[in-house]
């Protein structure tokens, strides 16, 4: 590489750290009250990859160090000459770490400091929402907070990795880390609805829905249709958006369990996204109404931390991949499939990892593996379905047959494809 090229890939990182300075800088400007504000963060961050720059590239390691103490020092100084009538203790925190953040770009760290940048400023701008959070929880769901705590960095770290029972497909370590995993998307969708409650927008209930409990958001909008005939149209809307995110968290677990697979997966996840997102739209706009006047109804679900919901999952889980793998070495393909469509009846998260998993050890082929999610997901559209024709008002089970028929269709149309491709 000529000497040109390496200082531009300097120049590029120092950029960025006075990017991540100047993001954190501008929230705590916003505060009067605030020891440091836009250009000091911009100078800490800055004083960071220099530190960085040259503890790295001049094998001088105890530089980095003589200045984090300096960035220390001045704060204190700040904090003590300063005013106010209370600490700013995170203000100090935050140019501490937003100093470690500079010097993580020296580091060959070249996405994540930025995206730690981002989080940190989300924290900070959302003081008030959070300061609300222990309030707006029960202490049920503490005690589910804890339980999850407790699965994922004391129970998990301690399970076997190895291989147990028939078929040598069922792993104690793999399945604690799929039930913290799907916990963990289900929790994010269950914690922000439980703040922003009945306030929350029809979107924003659609999609959180999806990841809490598709069938929770169907029920629940299914039933209230039916008590406000106006409100149909809306409801409609919501649980179309809520199996939008089925989409969503398949690409997200397929993803983290076996990559190589996404890409097979794209046509049929994309296909299905864009048709129905599509119909979506167009039933959205052509809803009739003043679509704010409706009061939402409360959506009370069980936290999908709860030990007994991730218990559940795991046995839940642990049997599909027992029964898939069986029905494949009896009936070969045709057991798979029916084992897909009526776990998909209910949940497609157990028979979606169960396939992904035994793609994995090479139980199953691609094609197998694709054709078995989809019909587990066209399984679930079904059930959906029967659930918004037996409580549902009249005028929701419309859009919804028609949204699921284009949800369908372009998942059907994107297997074809893959199919084809493979």
């Amino acid at each position: 590489m000529d000497d040109y090229t390496v200082q531009l890939s300097h120049l590029l990182l120092f950029g960025q750290s006075l990017g991540i300075g100047f993001l954190v800088g501008l929230e705590r400007e916003r505060h009067a009250n605030s020891i440091a504000g836009l250009r000091t963060f911009t100078l800490i961050s800055l004083s960071g990859s220099l530190g960085g720059y040259i503890s790295l590239e001049f094998e001088r390691p105890y530089f980095v160090l003589m200045m984090l103490l300096l960035v220390i020092a001045s704060l204190l100084v700040a904090q003590f000459k300063s005013r106010a009538s209370e600490p700013d203790t995170t203000t100090v925190l935050a140019a501490i770490l937003t100093f470690g953040l500079g010097y993580m770009l020296w580091a060959d760290f070249k996405l994540l400091p930025a995206a730690l940048a981002i989080t940190m400023t989300a924290i900070l701008y959302y003081r008030e929402e959070l300061h609300e959070v222990p309030h707006r929880l029960t202490r049920k769901d503490v005690s589910s907070f804890f339980q999850f705590a407790a699965i994922a960095f004391i129970l998990l770290p301690v399970l076997p990795d190895d291989t147990y029972g028939p078929y040598q497909v069922f792993n104690p370590y793999q399945t604690g880390w799929l039930v913290v995993l799907i916990s963990a998307i289900s929790l994010t969708g269950y914690v922000v609805l439980r703040l922003l409650g009945s306030r929350s927008g029809i979107f924003v209930m659609g999609l959180l829905g999806g990841l809490v409990s598709t069938t929770a958001t169907t029920l629940i909008y299914a039933r209230h249709s039916k008590r406000q005939a106006s409100f149909a149209g809306l409801a409609a809307t919501i649980i179309l958006l809520s199996h939008l995110v089925l989409f969503i968290r398949v690409a997200i677990v397929v993803a983290v369990l076996e990559l190589s697979l996404l890409v097979p997966m794209l046509p049929w996840l994309v296909g299905g996204f864009a048709l129905g997102a599509g119909y979506i739209a167009w039933h959205y706009h052509r809803t009739d109404g003043d679509k704010e006047q409706y009061r939402m109804p409360a959506f009370e679900v069980s936290n999908p931390a709860e030990i007994k919901v991730a218990v559940g999952f795991a046995i839940s889980f642990a049997l599909v991949l027992l029964l898939v793998a069986w029905t494949n070495d009896v009936f070969s393909h045709a057991g798979v499939y029916v084992v897909a469509f009526l776990s998909g009846l209910t949940d497609i998260d157990a028979i979606t990892i169960s396939n992904i998993r035994l793609f994995s050890v090479g139980n199953l082929s691609a094609p197998v593996t694709l054709t078995a999610v989809v019909l587990a997901f066209l399984a679930n559209l079904i059930f959906k379905l029967g659930i918004v024709f037996v409580v549902g008002d009249r005028n929701v089970q419309a859009p919804v047959l028609w949204g699921f028929l284009c949800l369908a269709s372009g998942a059907v149309t994107g297997l074809v494809l893959s199919l084809v491709r493979l």
